[in-house]
């Protein structure tokens, strides 16, 4: 059963013309936000503990655009599994979603290696990264050595 914010169970149908998504409440869970038509929104909150974990990246520019968009990101887990993300809002008709970029991690703990390419072609590098938190990254201005 899907339920929302409310709590009340979602077996009406409703008309709807676009979606947002990100985590509302920083919990590390993915909630969705829709635009109904000629009704209000309908908030959609991801509650599930399941145990696994995850990384929120927020990005911030200063050689490039303010919020990063267009950052190319890639982790690499402990167990050598691999991650791309691309930081960006597009997602449905009229909306605009979170920025920030959302890692599930399962059951891994950290990162080995945060990396990533801003629009201005620096490249960062984070290592060991732990789980389970926001993370905000500010663009340096130049690469650092590697």
């Amino acid at each position: 059963d899907v339920t929302a914010a409310s709590g009340a169970p979602l077996r009406k149908l409703q008309a709807a013309r676009g979606a947002a998504f990100g985590d509302l409440n920083n919990d590390g869970f993915v909630d969705i936000v829709i635009n109904c038509n000629n009704a209000p929104p309908l908030v959609l909150e991801n509650s599930a503990d399941n145990g696994n974990h995850w990384l929120l990246v927020n990005t911030i520019g200063t050689v490039s655009n303010r919020d990063g968009i267009g950052a190319r990101i890639r982790i690499i887990l402990p167990d050598g599994r691999r991650q791309y993300a691309i930081v960006s809002t597009a997602s449905s008709y009229l909306s605009s979603s979170d920025k920030r970029v959302h890692f599930g991690l399962g059951s891994e703990r950290s990162v080995t290696l945060l990396e990533i390419t801003w629009p201005s072609g620096i490249v960062q590098r984070l290592k060991n990264v732990p789980a389970d938190r926001l993370l905000t990254v500010r663009e340096p201005s130049s690469s650092p050595a590697p």
